[in-house]
């Protein structure tokens, strides 16, 4: 007999969310702090109820911002990370 335990769509998405808060964690909440709010006095945007969309995010994440040199890029990441991140902000931080 074969177990399926963990085998789930749930478990899955649980690790996709669990993946996106710790890259956020480790990419984005030093500047933009855990819950997303940044820090206004120094130029750095609330992020949690942003309007871009996932795709946006990821372009950002991964390339920077075009016309905001303080915005890093991390070229490191995959597309799937930065997504896994983009998914982390628009589903979890929005509503805290």
């Amino acid at each position: 007999m074969i177990s399926m335990l963990g085998c789930s769509k749930k478990n899955e998405e649980k690790t996709n969310v669990q993946s996106g808060k710790e890259l956020y964690g480790a990419y984005c909440a030093s500047c933009h702090k855990d819950r997303g709010t940044g820090n206004f006095l120094f130029g750095i945007p609330r992020i949690k109820d942003t309007e871009l969309t996932m795709s946006e995010i990821d372009q950002l994440i991964r390339y920077g911002h075009k016309d905001d040199k303080k915005m890093p890029m991390f070229s490191q990441l995959t597309s799937p990370q930065a997504y896994s991140i983009a998914s982390y902000i628009k589903k979890h931080l929005r509503y805290q």
